[in-house]
């Protein structure tokens, strides 16, 4: 029988509030508590109407209300309380961070840290004299100090930046595979989907795909007569207003671009199945779940390289893009003028899904990163051994 282990996950979100990191720590909970772990999860509470609290299932979670800067006294409390194992934080620069380090330091038990894109240069430069003095203050000690810092490939390099010494657990995230009917993908709309779900953010280049799409229609006006942009997801920071404004002053109406809102369970599913294409514009990502769930639906995937999922490029699975408007508008002309080879993508992109980010995968290559941090011996080949070995000696 494997070995179970108690584990405390600490999140800064408990809802779809939190945009991709909930899905990601929600999975991430459910798959260690099928493999036998005894999970806690420790999160901010950002669901006051309790919409997502069913997630969570028969899952152990404990809510903390938030005051500023994510500060819950009573999270310190309960983590030095409990009997964890090991601790897994996601995501940096709030309260969580200094609850964590403060676990670490008093049990020397290990601690294992999720970046979810968060030390990527443009997340670095985004509210960067904050994040400068967060680094002196407390999150440099911390994330230093932990046993292992988890992130996708693409981002060790900002992770060795920041910290050159961390240990480094290189796993992807993932996601489920839906069921698709026989496997076929077909719009019944008039008009053929390209669809961007996500938070609507300046970070995800909303602003410049909305021009690029006012450049393709002046363009060639018979293909965005066959194509229409669904910009879908929930206003963060009161962007949509904005967005609306841009596609009406660029000469875009309600045939050509759609902003149909956020959508979840039943109605994501649907919007999915719906559309034809999907992309992504972003300036920066850890590992974005929207990519990975557009491959899980079938769906061809344009997106930019700072989406650090190269593997969609090198399976065929996704175009890349720049966010310039003018070259995203030559990019999309291109493969939307004759876009026979979208459906192929799409398919090449379910594979890639199945065969490397699907969560029990996942979830196997964490359990044995804990494996080897609580109980010692050969560390898993997912762990990128560069001073690991110094790391674990100077504790």
């Amino acid at each position: 029988m494997a070995t179970t282990y108690s584990i405390g996950i600490v999140t800064p979100t408990v809802s779809r509030a939190g945009g991709g990191i909930f899905p990601i720590v929600l999975a991430h909970a459910r798959e260690l508590h099928a493999l036998g772990h005894r999970v806690t999860v420790h999160g901010l509470d950002d669901d006051p109407d309790g919409l997502d609290r069913a997630e969570w299932d028969d899952l152990r979670l404990k809510l903390y209300q938030p005051g500023p800067f994510g500060y819950a006294k009573a999270l310190s409390q309960d983590l030095m309380a409990g009997d964890y194992q090991l601790l897994h934080q996601h995501a940096l620069w709030l309260y969580p961070s200094i609850a964590v380090s403060r676990w670490r330091a008093r049990t020397g038990s290990p601690v294992v840290i999720s970046t979810q894109g968060m030390l990527e240069p443009w997340a670095l430069s985004n509210s960067a004299w904050k994040k400068r003095l967060a680094a002196i203050l407390y999150e440099g000690r911390s994330v230093r100090s932990a046993s292992a810092i988890h992130c996708s490939q693409a981002e060790v390099r900002g992770v060795r930046a920041f910290a050159p010494r961390s240990t480094i657990a290189v796993i992807p995230n993932g996601t489920d595979l839906p069921s698709l009917d026989g496997g076929g993908h077909a719009s019944t709309a008039t008009r053929k989907t390209l669809l961007f779900f996500g938070r609507l953010h300046p970070k995800k280049g909303v602003a410049e795909l909305i021009e690029a799409w006012a450049l393709l229609k002046a363009r060639d006006p018979g293909v965005a007569a066959r194509w229409r942009l669904v910009v879908a997801g929930w206003d963060d920071g009161g962007h949509e207003a904005q967005y609306r404004a841009a596609a009406r002053e660029l000469g875009l109406d309600a045939a050509e671009i759609a902003f149909p809102g956020p959508h979840f369970g039943a109605e994501k599913d649907e919007l999915l199945k719906s559309a034809d294409a999907f992309i992504l514009p972003s300036y920066s990502e850890g590992f974005p779940m929207a990519v990975l769930e557009a491959w899980s639906y079938a769906l061809p995937v344009f997106m930019t390289r700072e989406c650090n999922i190269h593997e969609g490029f090198a399976a065929g699975a996704a175009v890349q893009i720049d966010n310039v408007p003018a070259a995203l508008a030559d990019t999309l002309l291109a493969r939307l003028s004759d876009d026979g080879d979208l459906p192929a993508m799409g398919q090449a992109g379910r594979r890639l899904v199945e065969s490397t980010f699907s969560w029990p995968a996942v979830a196997a290559d964490l359990a044995k990163t804990y494996r080897w941090l609580i109980d010692g011996g050969e560390p898993p080949e997912c762990v990128d051994l560069a001073n690991a070995s110094s790391l674990r000696e100077s504790g």
